[in-house]
């Protein structure tokens, strides 16, 4: 008898398990996208990819709609796409940066190639 029941409780535990598992893989899924959303936040992703920007803040919020009705692989695909928004906004951000200071450096070497060609000039 007590065989029989630590078997159908072994069982109802293997059974739960992937559940357990899609629930807490969908909780790490809508954590990361919300560090990602932050992060993209710092590096201006709102001035240069407005629109990953709300992407990723929509499919944030679908994710823990998701989640609170328990459709846990829903919850993890939709969080999952907010990550990949955010990353794309935040290097869409990175790379405004970068092309901003390559224009800000090639004027400041541009002033300085003609100041010393005027120098040159004036000996």
């Amino acid at each position: 008898m007590k065989i029989k029941i630590f078997t159908i409780g072994f069982l109802l535990l293997l059974l739960a398990s992937p559940v357990m598992a899609d629930r807490d893989a969908a909780n790490k899924a809508i954590y990361q996208a919300q560090v990602l959303i932050e992060s993209a936040e710092r590096s201006n992703g709102m001035q240069y990819a407005v629109y990953m920007m709300k992407s990723a803040r929509d499919n944030l919020n679908q994710a823990k709609v998701d989640l609170d009705k328990r459709n846990w692989t829903l919850a993890e695909i939709a969080a999952k796409k907010s990550q990949r928004d955010a990353e794309v906004a935040a290097a869409k951000s990175d790379a405004m940066k970068a092309e901003k200071a390559y224009a800000d450096l090639r004027r400041s070497v541009d002033l300085l190639r003609n100041e010393l060609q005027r120098k040159r000039g004036g000996q």
